[in-house]
């Protein structure tokens, strides 16, 4: 099943004031397809019980591109078609090279 996918913005300081958050655009390349996915990270973390984290990230795996940046929405923001990665098989095996590529170890798939 395929979905068409807004491009988010990149390389630019998202969240509260204070914080960072940011994205980055991957392409991994698998089986001969190319796989779509977002390496979020976050640092000045601080969470309820008062501990603190420098920096947090985690990837999350979009899917298989079908058509790549094809035409932008009435807002101007860029669409490609991407098709969910649906194998439980494919799914640990893409997140144990994900995981080693980008020295994560939270992978998820949408």
């Amino acid at each position: 099943m395929s979905y068409v996918y807004i491009h988010l913005p990149e390389d630019r300081d998202i969240g509260f004031d204070g914080r960072s958050y940011s994205l980055k655009e991957g392409i991994l390349e698998y089986r001969g397809r190319k796989l779509l996915y977002l390496n979020s990270e976050a640092s000045a973390v601080s969470f309820c019980d008062r501990s603190y984290a420098y920096h947090l990230g985690s990837v999350n795996v979009k899917g298989y591109i079908v058509r790549w940046k094809f035409g932008a929405n009435e807002k101007g923001e860029v669409l490609s078609e991407i098709e969910s990665v649906i194998e439980e098989a494919e799914k640990q095996e893409i997140a144990k090279l994900l995981r080693a590529n980008q020295n994560v170890l939270g992978v998820h798939f949408f």
